[in-house]
């Protein structure tokens, strides 16, 4: 009977205890916890890190280690060397992460004599200036004041005479001054990149009557009137170059002038000499 029992039981196949499913409102608390917690470490994170950052521009902003304490300036030493140390003295003991370097930079364009200027910082504490300068390569004399005229027509004011070519009777204030000056920077930079300079040396351009611009050019210490005219002005450069070139010594020391006016055969040119 016992035996038989106990093959019955053992022929019974007892079924796994379920556990009860979790209640759904008590997982969405779970959720909502951990997601809480994890919002909280993300902000807890950002505002160290702001802390972090704020305490860093304090300290660099604050801190001697970053005052300016030397500006370098390169440039031509043509401007006045009083306006550039204005300029700097004025940014001396500033933070270099503070100045700002555009207010800078158009200070120092707003002067006449600046062509571009360039600034750098360069860490811990000095300022580096790059002024690249007008180059005067003409100059007028007007109302007891020497003006220079650069490269691209514009005029500067000048301290004293630099020996360039003197341009007699422009008149600056004149309206049509623009177009006289486009002729004059014609003539003066064909001659400083031409030939012309081994002959002699430009002294004066007259324009006094803007139809027929007249050169004065020292050749062995003898000035020479050079008629132009009004128009062509680096083709016929180029012919006095050749006229120059072809004549002897003797010939150059008593040429009186030569007109450039019309045709380009060098035989035909008006050339007189002095007696």
């Amino acid at each position: 009977m016992k035996s038989r029992k106990t093959k019955l039981r053992r022929n019974v196949k007892i079924a796994p205890r379920v556990s009860a499913a979790p209640h759904p409102h008590k997982m969405l608390i779970k959720k909502r916890a951990l997601r809480i917690s994890k919002i909280i470490g993300l902000l807890l994170i950002i505002y160290a890190a702001f802390f972090i950052v704020l305490r860093f521009k304090e300290f660099i902003i604050h801190s001697n280690y970053f005052c300016i304490n030397n500006v370098i300036v390169n440039n031509n030493k043509f401007l006045d060397n009083v306006v550039i140390l204005k300029e700097i003295n004025d940014i001396k003991g500033e933070n270099i992460f503070a100045l700002d370097i555009n207010r800078l930079r158009s200070r120092y364009e707003a002067l006449p004599d600046v062509k571009s200027v360039v600034i750098e910082r360069s860490f811990p504490n000095i300022i580096l200036v790059n002024i690249k300068e007008r180059i005067p390569i003409g100059q007028i004399s007007c109302d007891h004041n020497i003006y220079g005229i650069d490269e691209d027509g514009v005029i500067i004011k000048l301290n004293g005479s630099r020996g360039l070519p003197e341009i007699i009777g422009l008149k600056i204030k004149n309206p049509e001054v623009s177009e006289l000056i486009k002729k004059i920077i014609t003539i003066i930079k064909t001659y400083n990149v031409g030939r012309l300079a081994e002959f002699g040396r430009l002294k004066n351009i007259n324009v006094k009557r803007s139809k027929a611009l007249i050169l004065d050019f020292i050749c062995q210490d003898n000035e020479i009137k050079i008629r132009m005219g009004k128009t062509g002005f680096e083709e016929k450069l180029v012919i006095l170059e050749n006229l120059l070139s072809r004549l002897g010594q003797t010939q150059k020391k008593k040429l009186l002038y030569i007109d450039l006016r019309f045709g380009e055969d060098l035989n035909a040119i008006p050339v007189k000499y002095r007696k």
